[in-house]
């Protein structure tokens, strides 16, 4: 019965993805309506937004469906995520300063709040998409475990003598057939 408790839990991280992505877009698309210039740190925030948003849904698709792709596709976008969400980092931190043509850097004076809410946003996401990612494998673990579990008692073998060995599928459920073994001799 560990599955509910780790489709919860995927649930719950995909939905925190997805509401970091719409913050990270939000704040993305707010930076490259009021930047002067466009720069790489202005809309730094929308690219790792749409990764942060697409991690979500495959998230909440990998809680419903449990498929081997699908957990694989969910674990890849939130690598992905977390290696966006560190250069977003990067590139956020470029506008915090001002260049000099000499190669000096200096803090500038005034300082954009959307920079420091988008640095906020992007660890967060790095957090996020660590935990998803150990979750991600006690996923697989729960999904395998279940296949098996619906494998397991599918038929079984049966010697009936030194050269009779008989293949038995398993029973029908009752109310679905005879509700008897079926034979097949091999």
């Amino acid at each position: 019965m560990m599955q509910k408790p780790v489709v919860l839990a995927v649930y719950v991280v995909s939905g925190v993805h997805a509401f970091l992505g719409v913050l990270n877009l939000v704040v993305g698309v707010i930076a490259s309506i009021r930047a002067e210039v466009w720069r790489a740190h202005s809309v730094s925030p929308i690219w790792s937004g749409g990764f942060f948003l697409i991690s979500g849904m495959l998230g909440a698709l990998c809680a419903r469906r449990m498929s081997s792709y699908v957990i694989m596709c969910f674990t890849a976008f939130s690598v992905v995520s977390l290696v966006t969400a560190v250069v977003s980092i990067q590139l956020l931190r470029l506008g915090m300063v001002n260049h000099t043509t000499d190669g000096h850097t200096f803090q500038k004076e005034q300082q954009d709040p959307l920079i420091y809410v988008a640095l906020s946003v992007a660890g967060l996401e790095i957090l996020v998409c660590l935990i998803s990612v150990l979750l991600s494998c006690r996923i697989a673990k729960v999904a395998k475990e279940e296949m098996c579990k619906q494998r397991d008692g599918m038929f079984h073998v049966k010697v009936l003598g030194q050269k009779d060995i008989v293949v038995v599928t398993r029973p029908s459920p009752p109310g679905h057939g005879h509700g008897r073994e079926e034979l097949t001799a091999v």
